[in-house]
């Protein structure tokens, strides 16, 4: 049986992706693919990132279980993966993303659904600041949340031109 704590986690995991979800419906390819502004990443690129980022921090979360006190925070190649990830899918289609972006939220859903409740309080260190496997979980679904929001700026500014 999953504890209460997996449960939210699962739930804020989902919750992330319904806020995706919802800011994505009734977009037009077109609108997915413009910039909304220089420097500004494109829908598609944003659901690549979304992809991206989940089992990155999610196996982050697992190294923290299994290592004592390990750094989490993104190395230059790790960085160098995030940007190429985003790059490499700024022409996939918005279905195919959308889909890839659920299964993968899926996947992470049940990778923390195994994770043992009484190591979610192990700390690990993002940068300088601590952080522990149950916070990288959160910190996860925030920062999905956060990237739904983005895109629903961005298609403000995409449509108001």
């Amino acid at each position: 049986m999953i504890s209460s704590e997996n449960q939210q986690l699962q739930q804020d995991l989902r919750s992330g992706r319904d806020a995706v979800l919802a800011a994505v419906e009734g977009v037009s390819e077109t609108e997915a693919h413009q910039i909304p502004e220089p420097g500004e990443w494109a829908v598609v690129q944003l659901l690549a990132h979304i992809t991206e980022l989940q089992p990155f921090w999610i196996s982050k979360a697992v190294l923290i279980t299994q290592v004592d006190d390990p750094q989490i925070t993104r190395t230059a190649v790790e960085n160098d993966e995030r940007l190429a990830a985003v790059t490499d899918r700024s022409q996939d289609d918005l279905a195919g993303l959308i889909q890839q972006m659920n299964a993968v939220n899926d996947q992470v859903v049940d990778v923390v659904s195994a994770i043992d409740p009484a190591k979610l309080d192990r700390p690990g260190h993002r940068e300088d600041n601590p952080i522990t496997a149950a916070g990288v979980i959160q910190y996860t679904a925030r920062h999905v949340r956060l990237h739904a929001g983005q895109i629903i700026e961005s298609l403000r500014l995409i449509r108001q031109t």
